[in-house]
């Protein structure tokens, strides 16, 4: 397989992957903190992105029968970006809990769609992952608000372990791909 800039550039993606990596962990030391902050981070999108489908509707959707529908979500946006800003933890508090319930909605789906397709090998891992699902709404649920401390921090540090191993395996593998490759001469 080619793999191009990688080959060649394949230790700075390894440099990234390590950081992504240590950021993760070190984001499973301070869950409170990387879950509001993220929070706080979410608001601010939430807000801007408001901002800009307000001056979208305003400015380009004179014509659209939904201009007014499109100025409305721009505003809901808007209150909800400031919501979040105004009170993180309050937000990261009801967030937590849609989380939770929703995680549980989900795997529930996952088992239904399992069973429905009994004919597919991989069906009863398709039930074990929404069991786990299940069980991983379900204590963010009974744990609540306490979980509101950890939950959201506890998504985006795996997430960034889980980028980061992909980083290093793709750069690892680019270079070993390099190594191999023979020289025409």
């Amino acid at each position: 397989m080619e793999y191009g800039e990688v080959g060649k550039n394949w230790v700075w993606l390894l440099g990234l992957g390590i950081i992504f990596i240590t950021l993760g962990f070190a984001g499973l030391l301070l869950l409170p903190l990387v879950t509001i902050t993220s929070v706080a981070i979410f608001g601010a999108f939430m807000l801007v992105a408001g901002a800009l489908q307000i001056a979208q509707g305003i400015a380009k959707a004179r014509d659209w029968k939904s201009r007014g529908l499109h100025i409305l979500m721009g505003i809901i946006y808007v209150i909800g970006g400031i919501a979040t800003l105004e009170n993180p933890v309050l937000a990261t508090t009801i967030l937590t809990l849609v989380l939770g319930f929703s995680l549980i909605a989900i795997g529930s789906i996952r088992i239904a769609v399992a069973f429905q397709n009994k004919d597919v090998n991989q069906w009863a891992l398709m039930t074990l992952s929404g069991v786990l699902t299940i069980f991983l709404g379900f204590l963010i649920v009974i744990q609540w608000p306490w979980s509101s401390l950890w939950a959201i921090g506890l998504f985006v540090s795996l997430d960034l372990i889980m980028s980061g191993a992909n980083f290093m395996a793709i750069a690892l593998t680019a270079k070993g791909s390099k190594d191999e490759t023979p020289i025409l001469g």
